[in-house]
C-alpha cells in the first residue's frame, strides 16, 4: 500500500496521509530532509505501510529521512525490522535515518534492543 495512494500520477504532494486502523502515516516529501510522521501502532499489519512509504520517499529523494515517532505508541519486532532495514539502506547510500521524538514506550524499546546506540535519535 503506497503512502501516496490516490494521488494523481505525476503530482508530488508535499504531505500525504495514509492510514490503516492501527497506524496513520503523514509523509512530508517537501521537508528537508523528507519526514514521515507515524501515529498508532507499528506491527505486522502496519509495517508494510511504513515500508512502502519509506521506499517511495527514498526512491524520490535519496539519502536522508526523518521518522517522527512522537505519536507512535507501540512497536513490535516487525516494526523494528522496518526501522533497521531503513537504517541499513540509508547507511549504504551514505545517508542518515533520524528517529525524531520517540514516545516514552518506543524510546524504552530502542534502549532495550540496543538500537538507541545505532540510530540517530533527536528530541525535536
Amino acid at each position: 500500500m503506497s503512502a501516496a495512494a490516490g494521488t494523481p500520477a505525476g503530482s508530488e504532494p508535499s504531505a500525504t496521509t495514509s492510514s490503516l486502523d492501527q497506524l496513520t502515516l503523514t509523509v512530508d516529501a517537501g521537508a528537508s530532509p523528507p519526514t514521515i510522521a507515524l501515529a498508532g501502532e507499528l506491527d505486522p499489519h502496519t509495517a508494510p505501510l511504513l515500508e512502502g512509504a519509506i521506499d517511495e520517499v527514498l526512491g524520490r529523494e535519496g539519502t536522508d529521512l526523518v521518522l517522527d515517532l512522537s505519536q507512535l505508541g507501540f512497536v513490535d519486532s516487525s516494526g523494528l525490522r522496518v526501522l533497521i532495514s531503513a537504517q541499513h539502506r540509508l547507511d549504504e547510500q551514505g545517508g542518515t535515518l533520524v528517529l525524531q521524538s520517540p514516545s516514552e514506550t518506543v524510546r524504552r524499546l530502542l534502549e532495550i534492543t540496543g538500537l538507541i546506540d545505532h540510530i540517530t535519535i533527536t528530541d525535536g
